[in-house]
């Protein structure tokens, strides 16, 4: 039995559908460190959409919201150095020890700060963040 070309082409596109995503499912954790990869320039936008499965419509929308609540932003202050210790070689690998040092205690104080405040919010039902936009 043949079938007519009217009968073969249908509206049925079963496994084609892209699902919603529901963005809150990933983790908090997961949700830093994407974009510090994307920050850091070890991985673009498309990578981390085609790598993880984000949806191609929404994937840039939902990245520049992660992007605006959980990039690291370091300010440290420091003292600027004479002229002097720029020439001495010694100085300058003493310079670069204490500034790594300066680093490492706070990115270690940043990473305590905010996962104090996730526990914070998951466990006591806190709104510790400021959340962006319009106040309703």
């Amino acid at each position: 039995m043949k079938r007519s070309k009217e009968a073969m082409l249908t509206n049925h596109m079963e496994g084609f559908h892209e699902g919603s995503i529901n963005y809150n499912d990933y983790e908090v954790s997961f949700r830093r460190w994407l974009i510090s990869q994307i920050d850091g320039g070890h991985l673009s936008m498309e990578e981390a959409r085609d790598r993880f499965g984000l949806n191609s419509c929404e994937y840039k929308r939902i990245i520049k919201r992660w992007q605006e609540r959980y990039s690291d932003e370091l300010h440290l202050s420091l003292q600027a150095m004479s002229s002097k210790e720029r020439a001495d070689i010694k100085a300058l690998e003493q310079r670069i020890k204490e500034l790594e040092s300066q680093l490492e205690l706070a990115q270690m104080q940043n990473v305590a700060i905010n996962t104090m405040i996730d526990i914070a919010e998951q466990d006591y039902k806190l709104e510790i963040r400021k959340k962006s936009g319009p106040k309703l």
